[in-house]
């Protein structure tokens, strides 16, 4: 059959179909048509990916401008902060958005002065710097994890040759916190620890943190004073004695529960320790050893004679001196001798770290009357356990007193005797009678109604249902007030609804 041959049958089955499947036929292609070409779209249309996200208006704008340029297509997300492009263009795209110098921020850092520029002025120079330290800053603190935007403000003023006239530098910073994040406080005080390392001459009280609700985060940060600080230090010096403490007490009575038993036995310790930081230099110096020595002897005779020589006491006549030859001649000896030491020094530095033990003060109780032998072993064991030096000081008691059980057997007994057990038991066992003969007593009850509607069923159905103008005559005529009508009334209308019903319409109708 050719193609005419099929254009003229079509056309006559369509010419002898009725005008309503005509356009039943006209809309069901119609909608296969358009889900069709929709199926198409999803299977045609390319997967997007992320190409920059987290992105400021201003910057998306420029990036969306420039990929109209491109012709590239894209779409727009998380209200417009993040830029989709086609998944297979993401890194093409990216490396031509370089290149063309979109990506690059508009708030530039100490790049600023890569570009030297003649004919600057000092005011000019302090403001590019001022903008290149802000932007430093705020690049540092958007790289917080719970920190999303940050904006910097800074004031640096110009140095003063006089020192009355120095204006201490302030920053500002607003920050924007993500979603589901919170900033504590020692995550501002990093943040203001950062200022302060960035910043020469800045004060804690002139750094002013907020976020974008308008909450400042830095008030508790200012209102420290010493006072508060020398009162936290003193909190912490407490805390870490109290846990050396608990730490001797907590060894002390395992020990004791081990040898005793639990509950007889009672330590408490008291530490004192000293929190100074002291440093001690002492210098100590050794014979040493020897450089250099030198000796010099020298020895010689003279020639003269009795008269000695000029200017002596030899002048004199008949005076002999040692050393002189009364014959004629004169000896002499001299000896000298030099030592040249290296003295031994040596320096020692000493710092002590705060924390050190300086007395030990440990009180323990025995439960029960322990001989004196006992307690002077117990008192051994004690003593061994923490360290107890008796020249440093420390202090070690130990007694025996009996305990105030009463505390600890009101709920022993219990579980000691089964008198409570039976009881709860014996207490359970009646409640369970008890349910047990309600529910028979229940079901006893229900059955014996059952049987009873069902009886009374089964005598209406037997007797002859009157017919509707009896029923109609008894209803008319005069109710006599006899005792029990009521409730005959109440029976009559239960067994009979329909044929009441007919008699109140005709009632109502008449």
């Amino acid at each position: 059959m050719n193609p005419n041959e099929l254009l003229v049958s079509a056309r006559q089955k369509w010419q002898a179909t009725k005008p309503g499947r005509r356009v039943a036929l006209i809309a069901a292609g119609a909608l296969v048509l358009a889900v069709l070409v929709f199926l198409g779209q999803l299977i045609l249309r390319p997967a997007y990916a992320p190409l920059l996200s987290n992105l400021d208006p201003v910057v998306a704008g420029d990036i969306v401008e420039e990929l109209n340029t491109m012709k590239v297509p894209y779409r727009l997300a998380d209200d417009g902060r993040t830029i989709e492009v086609p998944k297979d263009q993401v890194y093409d795209v990216k490396i031509r958005l370089a290149s063309a110098g979109v990506l690059h921020e508009r708030s530039e850092g100490f790049s600023l002065f890569d570009a030297q520029k003649f004919g600057v002025t000092d005011f000019e120079q302090q403001v590019a710097y001022q903008r290149a330290l802000q932007e430093e800053l705020r690049r540092t603190i958007v790289s917080l994890d719970a920190v999303e935007q940050a904006r910097v403000h800074l004031v640096l003023p110009r140095r003063s040759l006089f020192l009355d006239d120095q204006i201490s530098p302030s920053a500002s910073v607003a920050l924007k916190i993500k979603a589901g994040h919170e900033l504590d406080q020692p995550q501002v005080r990093g943040i203001c620890d950062l200022l302060l390392g960035s910043i020469e001459g800045l004060q804690l009280e002139n750094i002013h943190i907020i976020d974008t609700l308008g909450n400042v985060l830095s008030d508790d940060l200012r209102t420290e004073s010493e006072g508060a600080r020398l009162a936290k230090l003193t909190m912490d010096q407490y805390q870490v004695r109290r846990e050396f403490e608990k730490e001797l007490e907590k060894r002390i009575q395992q020990m004791l529960n081990r040898v005793l038993g639990p509950n007889k036995a009672v330590a408490m310790v008291t530490a004192d320790l000293d929190f100074r930081q002291q440093q001690t230099t002492s210098t100590t110096y050794g014979p040493g050893q020897i450089l250099s020595e030198q000796r010099v002897t020298e020895s010689g005779t003279g020639a003269g004679g009795a008269a000695g020589q000029p200017g002596t006491d030899t002048e004199m006549p008949g005076l002999t001196l040692p050393g002189l030859n009364p014959g004629g001649g004169s000896s002499y000896e001299r000896e000298e001798a030099i030592t040249n030491y290296q003295v031994d020094v040596v320096q020692e530095t000493l710092l002590n770290s705060p924390g050190n033990l300086l007395r030990l003060s440990t009180s323990v109780i025995l439960n029960g009357d322990l001989q004196p032998g006992q307690l002077e072993d117990v008192r051994g064991l004690v003593a061994t356990a923490i360290g107890y030096n008796e020249e440093r000081g420390d202090q070690l008691t130990v007694s025996s007193l009996p305990f105030d059980e009463s505390y600890f057997d009101l709920p022993a007994e219990e579980p000691a005797t089964g008198e409570g057990r039976e009881q709860l038991l014996v207490y359970a066992a009646a409640g369970a009678a008890v349910l047990l003969i309600v529910a028979i007593a229940l079901i006893i009850i229900f059955r014996r109604r059952s049987k009873a509607r069902e009886q009374t069923q089964q005598e209406e159905i037997v007797q002859p249902v009157k017919p509707a103008e009896e029923l109609k005559t008894s209803l008319a005529e005069p109710v006599t007030e006899a005792p029990g009508y009521q409730r005959d009334l109440k029976n009559l209308a239960r067994d009979n609804p329909e044929e009441v019903a007919e008699v109140l319409k005709v009632w109502l109708r008449e």
